[in-house]
This record gives C-alpha cells, sequence and structure tokens, in this order.
C-alpha cells in the first residue's frame, strides 16, 4: 500500500467520525428552534384556511404537511441523511473517477503517477554521464523528478481539501436543509448543494489529470524498455513537457469545478499568488528605501529623524562604504590656489 493510499485511508476514517458525529450535534441544537418555527408554520397555515384567507384545494394542503414532515425528517431526525446525501457527495466521486480510470482505487493513482515518474528520472539519470557530454540526461531526469512531485503534491492536495470541505458542509448539512421551510431562505440550501458539487467535481477532476499524467509516464516506460538504451532525449523532452502541461492543466481544475457547480473555487492559488505579489512589492519597496538611503550616505548625508529603518540602514551602509574609500584613496593633496585676479587681468584695465 503506498502512501498517499494510507494516508487518504486515515482521512476517510477521520472524516466519517467527524461527520456523523457533528451532523448529530447540528441537528440537536436546531431541534428545539425548527420545532417552534414548524409548529408556527402550520398552526398559521391552519387558521387562514379555515378563516377562507387561503384557497388552495385539498391535496395542496396535504402536500404542503407532506413536506414539512420530509424537511423536519432529514433535518432533525437525519433520515436517510448518512446513506444518502453524505455517501452521494462524498463516495459518490471517488467511485465515478475509479469506474472511469479503471483504478480499483482512486488514490492509487496518485502513487502510481510517483512511482512511474520517478522510474523514468531514474532510467534518465542512469543514461547521463559527465564526461561523455550526455548532461542532458541528468537535467531531464531532474526536471522529470520536479514536475511529477509537483503534479503528485497538488493532486494530493487537491483531495485532500476537497474532502474537508466536503465533511463540513455535510456536517452543516441540516441547517441548509431546514431553510426549505421558507422561500426566502431557500436559496441558501441551493447555494449549499452547489458548493457540495463544486467540491464533488474537484476531486473528479483532478484525478483526472493525475490518470492522464499516469498513461503519458507508462507509454514511456514501454518505450524505453523496448528501447533499451536507444532512448532519445527528444522523448524525455516530450514527457517534460506533457508534465508540464498536466501540472499547468491542474491549476485550473478548481475554477472548472467552480463554473460548472456555479460554485466558488478553493482560491488557493490565488491567495498564494497574492502572498507572492504582496511580498514582491515589501522587497521593492524595502530594495528602494535602502538604496536611497545607501546613495546618501555615500555622498555624505545625515540621516533624517522621520527616516524608515530601511533607509536609515542603507544610510549607515553608504557612510560606512564612503569612510573606507577614503581611507583607502589617503588624504587628498592638491595644488596652492592662485587668486583669480593673478591669473587674468582686470577688464577695466583694459580700458
Amino acid at each position: 500500500m503506498g502512501l498517499f493510499t494510507q494516508f487518504f485511508a486515515w482521512i476517510n476514517m477521520q472524516v466519517a467520525d467527524y461527520v456523523s458525529t457533528n451532523t448529530a450535534r447540528v441537528a440537536s441544537a436546531l431541534e428545539p428552534a425548527v420545532v417552534t418555527l414548524a409548529t408556527i408554520y402550520v398552526m398559521m397555515w391552519g387558521f387562514l384556511s379555515l378563516a377562507g384567507r387561503i384557497q388552495e384545494p385539498i391535496w395542496e394542503g396535504i402536500r404542503r404537511i407532506l413536506l414539512v414532515v420530509l424537511i423536519l425528517g432529514v433535518a432533525l431526525r437525519l433520515w436517510a441523511y448518512n446513506d444518502v446525501i453524505a455517501s452521494t457527495f462524498y463516495t459518490a466521486p471517488d467511485q465515478l473517477a475509479a469506474a472511469v480510470i479503471g483504478a480499483p482505487n482512486v488514490v492509487s493513482v496518485v502513487d502510481q503517477v510517483w512511482l512511474d515518474g520517478t522510474a523514468v528520472a531514474e532510467h534518465l539519470l542512469n543514461k547521463g554521464s559527465i564526461l561523455d557530454s550526455d548532461f542532458a540526461y541528468y537535467a531531464a531526469g531532474f526536471l522529470v523528478y520536479l514536475l511529477v512531485g509537483l503534479t503528485v503534491v497538488v493532486t494530493a492536495f487537491m483531495l485532500a481539501l476537497a474532502k474537508i470541505a466536503l465533511a463540513i458542509l455535510l456536517a452543516l448539512g441540516p441547517l441548509f436543509i431546514a431553510m426549505l421551510f421558507f422561500d426566502a431562505t431557500r436559496r441558501f440550501f441551493e447555494a449549499w448543494v452547489a458548493q457540495l458539487a463544486n467540491y464533488a467535481l474537484i476531486g473528479i477532476l483532478a484525478l483526472f489529470c493525475a490518470a492522464l499524467l499516469l498513461s503519458v509516464l507508462k507509454a514511456y516506460a514501454a518505450s524505453a524498455a523496448a528501447s533499451g538504451s536507444g532512448i532519445t532525449i527528444a522523448e524525455s523532452t516530450r514527457v517534460c513537457m506533457v508534465s508540464a502541461l498536466v501540472f499547468l492543466v491542474m491549476r485550473q481544475v478548481m475554477p472548472i469545478a467552480a463554473g460548472l457547480a456555479s460554485g466558488v473555487g478553493l482560491s488557493t492559488y490565488g491567495a498564494v499568488s497574492g502572498a507572492i505579489r504582496w511580498g514582491m512589492g515589501g522587497t521593492r519597496r524595502s530594495a528602494y528605501e535602502f538604496s536611497r538611503g545607501l546613495f546618501e550616505g555615500i555622498r555624505g548625508q545625515p540621516g533624517g529623524k522621520w527616516d524608515s529603518l530601511r533607509r536609515l540602514a542603507g544610510n549607515r551602509a553608504g557612510m560606512g562604504i564612503a569612510n573606507t574609500l577614503s581611507r583607502l584613496a589617503g588624504p587628498y593633496r592638491g595644488g596652492t590656489v592662485i587668486p583669480r585676479e593673478h591669473v587674468m587681468r582686470n577688464p577695466n584695465s583694459l580700458r
């Protein structure tokens, strides 16, 4: 059993306990308020019907009562909640992906991608040689290691993050099911279902991308076994290009799932990119302030009282550089200063 298979087996066990325990707690916490609202709703509907203010067929009233009973049963008594709703959104995506990919376990695809990727990289490294001018095989092998490793880590990250998000949403399920009572709050239930579909699709799409990379690696391994030592650097370059493309496609899995399910994607890449931009912006500001103080210190200008610490640090560094240069150059030795009148004649004397 591979590393990721063991890890996700442990996660599934923890998530199953989390969903069952917290769903029951949420339902118990909601029961007094939901039962009170349902009682008031039925009483008002019955009073208005008896007073003749509501004109509707008897079957419409029966349908309304049955709907209230169904909502209360699913939201508070968890009728088939864990067996139908939780299983549909948590287990069914893995089963669908396994059926399409043709693997007994979807997480085993991630382990197999890593094993085949390392085998391909080791094959390239074994062909490399510095003395025989085959250094390109070393570069290709390390690049395959890097790209396959990034793809595997991103796939496992998205699968784990989607499972945790599904567990949290399923634990809050009774709250959103109870919102089906009124038309004004029904949109929260629809948004909840959209989020469940969004995170379920993330796992399916991520596994499809990993399966694509696995098929490419298997094809390369078969070609390497058939060619023996006759494998060329062009074929390894194609493997690197496909690995890079799969990794880039993996970055678009979350927006694709959000667009299909009308949900909000897990903006992890946006957060990472924002953090990088923020860090780069801070680095640029620090470099600007330090360089400004550095040039001022070299020119001998002292730092101001309200200057930033970065500018003052640059100023001190500039003064240190200026003092070092002045000591290396030695004292300035110039000639005698002659007044201008001794060099140039007075213009008035020419008249």
